[in-house]
């Protein structure tokens, strides 16, 4: 069975990845992380933020 997704909210991506809101958005708009959209607020797939750590 798949351990259960943790999605990260924008202010804990940018404190965790230590980057600023203007790439985080650029990220997403390239599909470099995973997200999902809440109203009007975004959440981030905690595995895809690894991945493009890691690749960094």
């Amino acid at each position: 069975m798949k351990e259960k997704e943790k999605w990260l909210s924008s202010k804990e991506v940018l404190k965790e990845a230590k980057i600023q809101s203007c790439d985080l958005m650029h990220y997403r708009t390239q599909g470099k992380l995973q997200f999902k959209k809440r109203g009007n607020a975004y959440f981030y797939s905690k595995e895809s933020l690894e991945k493009l750590l890691s690749s960094d």
